[in-house]
């Protein structure tokens, strides 16, 4: 989430016309030096955390968004985003619905439009097409870093297409080509961790199908280490889940294997992740 979209300032006022202390407001959430980071130095916490403190106060988290016109998009934008975790596809397509492309000026903004768009036909459509086309409009866009977001997130779209075409060698092609780039994408704040972690967890789980143990480890386990660094967990149960298969396939101590099953399973169960639950336990009711 982009710091000038949220209104610190009304966020303290709220809090403070509740006659909250920060370690009131932050109990059982986060700790009071990641409310105090966020108050006294605009650093924004997870989605999670954000919004489990508006829950405290009673407000939505729309309630301290700044609302110009291109806050508004980016917010709109930032929503969709997150909806994708929980699989709310009727949100997502009703707020892209709300966002006029030709009216984006900011050319970040219409780079994040197109890769929702593309995602959204690729995961709700099963549109290959459409989501082939929005991808590209990232792809040919003009004096486009290598390591830009956007850029690493089409390449991501594009493998995920041809992945489910069974067409590997293309998949692969572009899965390779954002690999050497990721690591490079400065995480500065929480849409941006988002970003980089579907990115990691959805190479990883391709490589790792492809029996490309070195380069799955290598960045699921980064993407670990960011998840407990940045203290997201949207994404640990697949990557613990995926980490667990590789150590089986890799013939490692089955030990460190139960370690990363057992672990997946209870932040799959922290995040209703029934996919990695299901998965999970069946293969824990094997090994055992």
């Amino acid at each position: 989430m982009r710091t000038n979209m949220i209104n610190i300032p009304k966020f303290i006022q709220i809090r403070k016309s509740l006659k909250l202390s920060q370690n009131e407001l932050c109990r059982g959430i986060c700790t009071q030096s990641t409310l105090s980071k966020f108050e006294n130095n605009g650093q924004i916490p997870s989605f999670k955390i954000l919004k489990q403190l508006c829950d405290r106060m009673n407000i939505s988290l729309s309630d301290i968004m700044l609302t110009s016109t291109e806050s508004e998009i980016a917010q709109k934008l930032f929503k969709a985003d997150f909806y994708f975790i929980t699989f709310e596809y009727d949100k997502i397509r009703k707020l892209l619905k709300q966002v006029n492309p030709k009216k984006i000026k900011d050319k970040e903004d219409l780079l994040h439009y197109y890769y929702l768009e593309g995602q959204l036909a690729l995961d709700s459509d099963h549109n290959d097409v459409s989501a082939l086309f929005y991808f590209n409009n990232i792809l040919t866009a003009e004096n486009l870093k290598a390591d830009n977001i956007y850029r690493l997130l089409a390449l991501k779209g594009c493998s995920q297409v041809y992945a489910a075409q069974n067409d590997l060698d293309k998949a692969s092609h572009y899965f390779d080509q954002l690999v050497g780039q990721i690591k490079k994408v400065p995480i500065d704040d929480e849409l941006r961790q988002l970003q980089v972690m579907s990115i990691l967890t959805a190479a990883g789980e391709f490589y790792g199908s492809e029996k490309r143990y070195k380069q799955a480890d290598d960045l699921l386990n980064y993407a670990y280490d960011l998840a407990s660094k940045h203290h997201m967990v949207y994404f640990v149960a697949r990557i613990l889940y995926q980490l667990a298969l590789d150590d089986l396939a890799q013939k490692r101590d089955k030990k460190i294997a139960l370690e990363h099953l057992n672990d997946a399973l209870a932040f799959a169960r922290l995040n209703k992740n029934e996919v990695v639950l299901e998965n999970g336990q069946k293969l824990l009711n094997e090994l055992k």
